[in-house]
């Protein structure tokens, strides 16, 4: 990961609504950016943006969502409000009325469903490939396989096939360490309903990212959300597939950069 900005990460704690114990990192001083990852995953996925972004004079902070990383698995099946909720707690919790907001995947549904609760936190918003909505989950699929085993798709075909083995190994390990359960209820969760009326409700800048040859969330799909969100930009990343923030975080770390500092 490198020295310097990432010595200095601090590992917290918020409650959640429902008391549910929620780790985040947070690193620098500044305009706050919260980065919300996707499913499966933690803050770890966004080890490039925690270093960048700091060091352009923001403050970086990544939620590991309830059940994922370092946060408590509640005894309750998971919903989408609850991840905006555990997010909203980290807001509270770093005392931050308003924030630029991140969101991978699941993750950029998880901030649409925050949007519907509490429009008045967001600054701007960068939504990175995901959809307006997803076909239902492969349950059936999933509960016959192992952690490893579905880690290890996620870290195929979640990447293109051009993407370095260290970076799959990487996605692998944050992947295979999350509970199946909550794997199995989150990919449920993100997968119930359509998020087409929260877009057209959006007042604030956003940006729509995806990559090129991203098969769950096509260029054509950012298309679609870019037509139904009001004040929004598309942003098609060549080569890469459904994970820019690390397959091209240079372009992908300026383009926001320019996004936020923008008028």
């Amino acid at each position: 990961m490198g020295s310097g900005i990432w010595e200095f990460l601090e590992h917290k704690y918020a409650r959640s609504h429902d008391g549910l114990k929620i780790h985040y990192v947070a690193v620098g001083q500044g305009k706050p950016v919260v980065f919300v990852h996707g499913l499966g995953e933690s803050f770890a996925t966004w080890k490039p943006q925690l270093e960048f972004f700091p060091r352009k004079g923001f403050r970086a902070v990544a939620v590991d969502l309830r059940g994922h990383g370092d946060s408590e698995i509640p005894s309750r099946r998971i919903t989408m409000e609850d991840f905006a909720r555990d997010v909203l707690s980290v807001l509270d919790a770093e005392g931050v009325e308003k924030a630029y907001m991140v969101g991978y995947s699941m993750g950029a549904l998880v901030l649409l469903e925050l949007y519907k609760i509490a429009p008045q936190r967001f600054e701007k918003l960068v939504l990175e490939a995901t959809a307006p909505e997803y076909p239902p989950a492969m349950t059936e699929v999933l509960e016959n396989m192992s952690m490893h085993e579905i880690a290890q798709q996620v870290a195929e075909f979640a990447v293109s096939p051009v993407a370095p083995s260290e970076l799959k190994r990487e996605i692998y390990e944050i992947i295979s360490r999350t509970d199946k359960r909550v794997y199995i209820q989150s990919a449920e969760a993100a997968t119930q309903k359509s998020y087409r009326d929260i877009l057209r409700s959006i007042q604030v800048p956003t940006l729509l990212i995806s990559g090129e040859l991203d098969y769950i969330s096509p260029p054509e799909v950012v298309d679609e959300m870019s037509r139904l969100v009001p004040n929004s930009k598309p942003l098609i990343l060549g080569g890469v597939g459904h994970m820019p923030h690390r397959e091209r975080l240079e372009l992908f770390n300026e383009a926001v950069l320019e996004f936020l500092t923008g008028v």
